[in-house]
């Protein structure tokens, strides 16, 4: 089917909040440009866009969907002891699913519906082919984003960590029992951003059945590129001499599983070293504006960046970004970092080794392991070469992540999908 003919329609909890949200409206716009009939349904609608569509209940509003969202986790309570890592119960929801709205849609591609946004149940009411983007696991969870060392969703969940519930009728087990019963009879097909999550996927009771697809998470190359980085220190107000390490996230200091406290360990071991050259500069979390002391470097907080083309400039002041996360998909702020020709030193957690390949644009260290992190990070700043691995890290990006060739992915596959559709 020729990109002209094709309609696709997207569900997603929002237009702009979130990676994962912000990784599917970039693949609705992408698809646009090539010529695709694409509109983007939402559960909360930010951006004054014509293509993006209203998907709730008329007079809920983003207060209403909050409210929905307060009620839905209130679920959690009865799990006291739990630790702090997120769990999405499906108890309630806002949205809806108007089948007039996908009357003209060949294929509907679900991307991150949680938050309260939709119902395993609602979804049965879309009556077409489905594709479902994968940004972590609560597809086919019991309510988990991230699974840790936890394999309940190769069954049927219960019992879960993530609750500290010894109980195999707990939340989790209603999540998962939910799915199943929303599932069935759908035509899903599974989009997995990474080989980690489509092993994942693979192994799950939900999902192990069905058609599973790899494309990766597309940036941007032309708004996400090199930038001089004295000038982008200069804008930032971010100090010209010494080295810029570069942390962020969203949520950075919040969530446990992108490792802040990693970045401390890792930071206080590389003082240790005798190292007095280093700015540790972290974004994305709740601080804005000041500076401290960390290991006897200046840390500075930028807080929340608006806006993608300040973003490319914070990547590009740095001398490396720093991913300490301990469990992620395909994060957007290590493939954000290498368009930029700033390369990386993380830990080899999920889908992370995708885009990062070991002492050519960044460093891989077992997943927790500060010293390893530590030492990581030192070779990147004493290398002398600097130009070609900021060459040779823009170039994986380039190799890889282009947001125009993962669109034309998802199209083809879109197109297939139709395409058999129409012949049954």
């Amino acid at each position: 089917m020729k990109a002209g003919q094709l309609s696709v329609a997207h569900l997603a909890q929002s237009d702009s909040e979130g990676g994962a949200n912000k990784a599917a409206y970039r693949i609705h716009q992408t698809l646009l440009e090539l010529g695709v009939n694409s509109t983007f349904h939402v559960g909360r609608r930010l951006k004054d866009d014509p293509t993006v569509v209203p998907a709730h209940w008329p007079g809920v509003g983003r207060f209403g969907s909050d409210v929905v969202a307060y009620l839905n986790a209130r679920a959690l309570r009865r799990y006291p002891g739990r630790p702090p890592t997120p769990f999405s119960p499906m108890r309630f929801s806002y949205g809806r699913i108007d089948p007039r709205s996908f009357a003209t849609a060949n294929v509907v591609c679900l991307h991150w519906i949680a938050g309260a946004f939709l119902d395993a149940r609602q979804l049965r009411a879309i009556g077409k082919p489905i594709v479902w983007r994968l940004s972590d696991i609560w597809p086919f969870s019991g309510g988990c984003h991230y699974p840790t060392t936890c394999t309940g969703f190769e069954r049927v969940c219960g019992q879960c960590p993530q609750l500290a519930s010894a109980d195999s009728d707990d939340l989790s087990r209603d999540g998962h029992r939910r799915r199943e019963q929303g599932y069935r009879r759908l035509d899903i097909t599974v989009a997995a951003p990474s080989r980690w999550i489509a092993d994942l996927a693979r192994r799950s009771s939900l999902f192990g059945g069905r058609r599973i697809e790899q494309i990766p998470t597309g940036v941007d190359l032309s708004v996400f590129r090199p930038h001089d980085p004295a000038a982008a220190r200069r804008a930032l107000g971010i100090p010209a001499a010494g080295r810029i390490l570069l942390f962020g996230a969203l949520g950075a200091t919040e969530d446990p599983r992108k490792g802040y406290r990693h970045l401390l360990g890792t930071i206080e071991r590389l003082a240790q070293s005798g190292r007095r050259d280093l700015t540790c500069v972290v974004f994305g979390g709740a601080t804005d504006g000041g500076s401290s002391q960390i290991g006897g470097f200046s840390l500075r907080h930028l807080g929340r960046i608006d806006g993608e083309a300040k973003l490319a400039q914070v990547y590009s002041a740095a001398d490396l970004l720093i991913a300490p996360f301990l469990e992620d998909n395909l994060p957007n702020v290590v493939l954000e970092s290498i368009a930029c020709g700033t390369p990386v030193a993380a830990f080899a957690a999920g889908g992370i080794p995708d885009a990062i390949d070991h002492g050519v644009n960044g460093v891989l260290a077992p997943v927790g392991h500060d010293e390893g992190l530590a030492r990581g990070v030192a070779d990147l700043l004493d290398r002398t070469d600097v130009a070609a691995i900021r060459a040779a890290t823009r170039a994986v990006a380039e190799q890889r992540f282009d947001l125009t060739v993962c669109g034309r992915r998802y199209g083809e596959l879109f197109s297939d999908l139709a395409a058999e559709a129409a012949r049954l």
